[in-house]
């Protein structure tokens, strides 16, 4: 089964797509209610007002995956991968793939030379690793117990050669 990706806030998004969040077991619960905000914000205000991007990987049962990005506000070359989650079921389906892919690059035709990605170190964070490390991000910088004891913050970044997002 394949995915169809579409990029506009529908009705239902928003326990939708907390819910694929939440399913991912990684978030605390007080994150969770940033995503339903996020889309709020990005229906009422749209992508330039809000500086938040959306993409949404669909199969036949729905929401599978979504990431919201953006410029960041000291750079408008450089992105930020704010959210990136996939549901359970479409795990090990390319999903993740797909939307990290299509977001890298709807963000260089935008014009961004860099994006980056803050996530929590340790097991849980594992496949979210290899999938960043897979699609070319590398980790620059950990900040240990940043998001509390022993949960440390990573950032990865990687950079778009002459505006083109890597394969």
């Amino acid at each position: 089964m394949s995915f169809r990706l579409r990029d506009r806030v529908a009705s239902g998004d928003a326990e939708a797509l907390r819910a694929i969040a939440a399913a991912c077991g990684n978030f605390d619960p007080h994150e969770l209610d940033y995503v339903p905000e996020i889309l709020a914000e990005l229906a009422a205000k749209g992508e330039q007002a809000s500086g938040y991007r959306l993409l949404i990987a669909e199969d036949d049962a729905g929401p599978a995956g979504f990431t919201l990005y953006g410029p960041m506000d000291e750079d408008d070359s450089q992105f930020d991968l704010y959210w990136i989650a996939t549901d359970p079921r479409a795990r090990n389906r390319g999903a993740g793939r797909l939307l990290l892919g299509e977001t890298e690059r709807r963000a260089v035709a935008e014009g961004a030379t860099d994006m980056f990605i803050e996530t929590e170190g340790g097991p849980a964070y594992a496949a979210a690793h290899r999938l960043y490390a897979g699609s070319g991000f590398r980790p620059v910088e950990t900040t240990p117990d940043h998001y509390g004891p022993g949960r440390n913050r990573i950032i990865f970044t990687k950079a778009f050669a002459a505006g083109h997002a890597a394969a």
